[in-house]
């Protein structure tokens, strides 16, 4: 387990990507409708919330009692005001929560779609983006990063408009009660915004390394709970343990480094300008009253402006909180798109056809391959099987014996060459119906949380309980089954600890069965299967694989002495080929192998 998988940092984007964001935003654009309506909804709502402060303005001119003497009309009046200043605080409450409801379903709606998007591609790449990343990280992508892009779809996409809007109209209402004051809430937000979105910047850098720590241990965490029996089999509990502390420890690190600059921040957004403006403004006030400069300034306007600027610059605050966390985003966004765009190594040609039914001839022509165009694992392998043969395959590990059969249905693309069925070339043809035609069984038996029937029916999804039990019958699985607590009904995990080995390896074979393909390739398929239970299996071969084209990766002679054809695969080639006996004469490299096991 290589420790850079986990303790490297993945690279921080430090400048602000537009071209991410209008990447982003492109996931929104079939949702324009609702966006406008969601919009107007949010506006409305902040209209709402404006009326009421030009209220209190006129009830505190009007309405209240000046010097000790209330107005003759203040009844009727008051009486308007309060109405519609309740009416109105009513209405924002509704409107809210209407407003709130509909943004939260449409920016669901939206990462939903990116989600669906990000699973069918993970669907689609093939074996060699797995094998060159850990399972953990690509977790984290498809769950972390998703979610907080989740959350700029639902807070952040249309009420920064709003919060745009909130303040343009907010300072147009300070101006027309009063422009000296107007004057001055430029004067000061100014240079205390530009010192705000300075911190936010700083803030940024702190963020994105504790957003890379956590990233860090929830991928060394999925890989663990994937890994557990591999952890305890080798005694790594305790290892594993310290890089978890370590790991953590780097979090709590990265958080706390976090924590005190935001200590730092959030009061001087947050308070400090509330505080710096609202002094000053009342000192302007006070002098301008005071001096009697220009026409007369009510405590209404002086009241209503300071409410009015506070909104102004609550507005300014969230507008730049919300740039930082789309400029923060932007590199979740990256690696988001970076599996979204992602080539896809094996696809179908656009002229590629339905297979249909076969023979089973499997043939290849020349076929090279290579897992990283560096050094070859097959070269210029040529060689026909024919329909119905039972080939074993033999060698040493590392020799080629899985890359062969994973290159039959196109589990990779050979580098050079072909491999063929019935002479036709497997890349012509749609790979959905070459994996109906072709099925595989590895030795490292996955079974899907779930009943057992279910796992069974994964291979034909519109299959009958009586076909299910048909095929675990074949494979001598029925017995054991009917024994499990509810039968075939029995919930199982993923990890399946309440199953052997050999009793998933049974339960494999059965999904195999059921699909009932025509080429059959099995890895290792009886690795984990007691010698009574192989003796069954080896019965069941006969009848299973007759009229079928096999692949049989396997160490225990029993099930390689069987075979039509022996392939001894090394050094790249296929060094040896025959039958148990007619390799055993030769005294080679297979007689050399029969004989250790012998021993």
């Amino acid at each position: 387990m290589s420790k850079n998988l986990y303790f490297e940092d993945e690279i921080i984007q430090e400048k602000f990507s537009m071209a991410m964001i209008k990447r982003m935003v492109q996931y929104a654009s079939a949702y324009k409708k609702e966006y406008k309506r969601v919009i107007s909804l949010l506006i409305a709502t902040s209209l709402f919330s404006l009326v009421p402060v030009g209220l209190n303005k006129l009830i505190i001119d009007y309405v209240l009692p000046k010097n000790g003497v209330l107005r003759e009309d203040y009844v009727p009046i008051a009486t308007i005001l309060l109405s519609m200043w309740i009416t109105l605080s009513l209405g924002s409450v509704i409107s809210n929560y209407f407003t709130s409801a509909a943004s939260t379903r449409l920016g669901n709606s939206v990462i939903c779609d990116l989600r669906k998007d990000m699973f069918e591609k993970l669907m689609k790449l093939g074996f060699d983006y797995y094998d060159s990343r850990p399972t953990g990280k690509i977790l984290v992508r498809i769950t972390n990063y998703t979610d907080e892009i989740a959350d700029f779809f639902v807070n952040d996409m249309t009420r920064i408009t709003v919060n745009v809007f909130m303040m343009i109209m907010s300072f147009i209402c300070i101006v027309v009660i009063e422009k000296r004051l107007a004057l001055v809430v430029i004067l000061v937000c100014v240079p205390l915004i530009a010192g705000v979105w300075c911190l936010s910047k700083a803030l940024y850098k702190r963020v994105c390394v504790e957003r890379n720590k956590h990233s860090n241990r929830t991928a060394f965490v999925a890989e663990d709970i994937s890994g557990l029996e591999v952890i305890k089999a080798f005694n790594r509990e305790t290892l594993n343990e310290e890089i978890h502390e370590n790991l953590s420890e780097q979090v709590v690190k990265a958080f706390m480094a976090t924590t005190r600059f935001r200590e730092i921040f959030y009061p001087m957004t947050h308070g400090v300008i509330r505080v710096i403006c609202s002094i000053i403004l009342y000192a302007v006030a006070l002098l301008i009253i005071d001096n009697q400069i220009g026409k007369v300034l009510t405590l209404g306007s002086v009241v209503a402006v300071t409410t009015y600027m506070q909104m102004f610059s609550e507005n300014v605050y969230t507008i730049c909180q919300r740039l930082q966390k789309i400029t923060n985003l932007t590199s979740n966004i990256e690696r988001v798109f970076d599996v979204l765009d992602t080539d896809i190594n094996i696809v179908d040609r656009k002229d590629a056809k339905d297979l249909g039914e076969i023979e089973g001839n499997v043939s290849f022509d020349h076929v090279t391959f290579s897992y990283n165009s560096t050094k070859n694992v097959l070269s210029d392998i040529n060689i026909d099987i024919k329909s119905g043969e039972m080939i074993a395959l033999v060698g040493p590990t590392g020799g080629g014996k899985t890359t062969f059969v994973s290159l039959i249905n196109r589990f990779y693309d050979v580098t050079e060459g072909a491999v063929k069925i019935d002479g036709i070339d497997i890349r012509d043809v749609k790979q959905k119906s070459l994996r109906e035609k072709v099925g595989v069984m590895m030795q490292d038996t996955f079974l899907f949380s779930g009943e057992i029937i279910e796992n069974i029916r994964f291979a034909k999804p519109d299959a009958t309980d009586e076909e299910c039990m048909e095929a675990a019958k074949k494979v001598f699985a029925h017995n054991f089954i009917e024994k499990m607590p509810e039968g075939y009904h029995t919930v199982i995990s993923s990890q399946s600890t309440q199953l052997s080995g050999g009793e998933k390896q049974l339960l494999s074979f059965a999904r195999l069965m059921l699909a009932d393909p025509k080429v059959i390739i099995l890895d290792e398929a009886t690795s984990n299967i007691d010698s009574e239970t192989e003796g069954m299996i080896q019965e069941m071969f006969k009848e299973v694989l007759k009229g079928r084209t096999s692949f049989v990766i396997a160490h225990r002679l029993s099930t390689i002495k069987n075979a039509d054809r022996i392939l001894y695969i090394d050094n790249e080639q296929i060094v040896e080929q025959g039958t148990h006996g007619e390799l055993l004469q030769k005294k080679g490299k297979y007689y050399k192998l029969v004989m250790q096991k012998s021993e």
